[in-house]
């Protein structure tokens, strides 16, 4: 309750998270019990053991460029490169399984590229970057007489795989399932123009795939593919190796980069337009597409095994006129445990009314005080960009 009284203030940095997810997911890898209640969260969310484990490598992974490329057969758009395989033409698939098995294979594709990437920064980290002082109070840090990132860490996480935008693909493929291929309201070559056209002259093809199913409404449809591209991910994630020869460990924070990986992201058949920012967090709905309350966008999240990630960021945003009452704090502490006690893993408030952020965008000076949630961090909403402000304002107000 004192913590939900921070959160009324808007003013607050709380974040809840689930001993339980963290403690089993630690578990699950290896780690003994006893020493698994010792983790701590560095960074936003970032999951360590105290002096036995050090992150090197936490990249932004851009899922919905991934979509972008297979949507234009391997090939970057931009530039007329092909830098993936080539899994076929829009116009080509004859059914969404067919879709789906081409977005994965590009997907595993470029985590494969992602590994070797961080495996790069963390072999220039070991020979340029020596950290002596924090070496030395790691578990054997002195009787190794090894620097931190030159030997193997007691729990092994120096390599993160990290989602970005990955709800944004979810509502993407759910909108290709129901009205391509289960109502055929349009054909794949149809939405291939329309991506092209940037939705221009397809204003009816984007408003049907608006209005499609999305994750965070308690939609089976929808939640299905959640689970199933997380599901995929977390797997995934398990094949490749780091240097270390440990697998890297899958996680959830997006910080911003949600703003500059849609900038160059094509439109998506979810109804977003090209260069769009896209969600934020990785357990989050999308901007405004949750439209059934709170607990049907928990109910979605709770539908994704959590547990695997190191870091599982969702963010909700409150209008302040929900919790005046202590009723209403309480209201918001159960649905909180509720959410926590069933599979989540993180959860974090905006409570601000969206007229406030408005007008902030467009008097900063007088608003220098404001303070947001972003993604897994409290920062003054005037020091945001305009892209990443107006993302924010997009988010459903939720009433409890």
């Amino acid at each position: 309750m004192k913590a939900a009284e921070l959160v009324r203030t808007g003013i607050g940095m709380p974040a809840f998270v689930s001993d339980e997810s963290y403690i089993n997911g630690l578990v699950n890898q290896g780690i003994p019990i006893e020493e698994a209640r010792d983790y701590a969260l560095a960074g936003c969310l970032d999951l360590n053991l105290p002096g036995k484990s050090r992150i090197n490598a936490l990249g932004m992974f851009i899922v919905p460029k991934v979509l972008d490329i297979t949507m234009h057969n391997g090939v970057l758009a931009q530039t007329g490169e092909q830098l993936g395989p080539a899994t076929g033409r829009m116009r080509d698939f004859t059914s969404f399984e067919r879709f789906m098995e081409a977005f994965k294979t590009q997907l595993d594709y470029f985590m494969s590229l992602y590994n070797e990437e961080h495996n790069i920064l963390i072999r220039v980290a070991r020979e340029v970057f020596c950290d002596v002082v924090h070496s030395a109070f790691t578990k054997d840090g002195i009787t190794s007489g090894k620097d931190m990132f030159d030997r193997h860490m007691y729990y092994e996480n120096a390599s993160m795989f990290n989602p970005i935008g990955m709800i944004n693909v979810v509502n993407s493929m759910a909108s290709v399932k129901k009205l391509v291929f289960e109502e055929e309201k349009f054909t794949m070559e149809d939405l291939y123009n329309a991506i092209e056209a940037n939705w221009e002259g397809y204003e009816d093809i984007k408003q049907m795939c608006l209005d499609a199913p999305k994750f965070g409404n308690n939609d089976p449809g929808a939640d299905d593919i959640a689970f199933e591209l997380y599901d995929f991910w977390i797997k995934n994630t398990a094949r490749f190796r780091t240097i270390y020869g440990e697998p890297p460990r899958p996680t959830g924070v997006s910080i911003t980069a949600h703003a500059p990986g849609g900038s160059y992201t094509c439109a998506t058949p979810d109804g977003r337009a090209y260069g769009e920012t896209l969600c934020d967090g990785v357990m989050s709905p999308a901007q405004g597409t949750d439209h059934s309350g709170p607990l049907a966008s928990l109910s979605s999240a709770m539908r994704i095994d959590q547990t695997p990630f190191n870091a599982a960021l969702l963010n909700m945003k409150i209008h302040p006129s929900a919790l005046r009452s202590d009723a209403d704090l309480e209201k918001l502490t159960a649905m909180i445990k509720t959410y926590l006690f069933n599979g989540g893993k993180h959860i974090q408030f905006n409570v601000v009314d969206n007229k406030v952020l408005e007008k902030a965008q467009a008097d900063p000076k007088n608003y220098q005080d404001l303070i947001v949630r972003v993604a897994g961090y409290s920062t003054y909403f005037t020091l945001l960009t305009t892209a990443v402000q107006n993302e924010i304002i997009k988010r459903t107000e939720n009433m409890i």
